[in-house]
């Protein structure tokens, strides 16, 4: 069975169809390849926190290229990303479900053209509550 694996995988080579795979710039990481699909959208902040989004909670996402904003909303939660390019490559990996992470850059020194995309902050909005304890009367 691994012989046919290998026969398809260099038949599309040979076509100059992408593998199977992943493609990871600076600020954010897309699957390659028919069919592939994530779960789940980790955010990766830049004093190291990680965030996982369910894709399945996404029911509304918005760009804004005069603000350069990209929010998405993942049941009450609101994620804001801001940027420069989010609005190309990065908004069609996430309609297409095809974005496996988005980080914030470390500083303002990584916004220039060598980077596809630049992500200045990620901001998490909860609902409106979230977090308060009930109060017993």
């Amino acid at each position: 069975m691994s012989n046919t694996i290998e026969n398809i995988l260099e038949e599309r080579k040979r076509r100059g169809e992408a593998p199977s795979g992943e493609e990871e710039g600076k600020f954010f990481s897309v699957l390659l390849g028919e069919g592939l699909q994530e779960s789940f959208l980790e955010l990766r902040f830049r004093n190291g926190l990680k965030s996982c989004f369910s894709y399945s909670d996404l029911t509304w996402f918005n760009f804004d290229p005069d603000s350069g904003t990209l929010d998405l909303e993942f049941g009450e939660f609101l994620v804001t990303l801001t940027g420069r390019r989010l609005g190309e490559r990065l908004f069609h990996a996430i309609k297409s479900k095809r974005a496996a992470w988005v980080k914030e850059a470390d500083s303002d020194f990584e916004d220039h053209e060598a980077n596809e995309i630049y992500i200045a902050g990620i901001a998490i909005t909860p609902p409106e509550g979230f977090g308060e304890e009930e109060t017993a009367e």
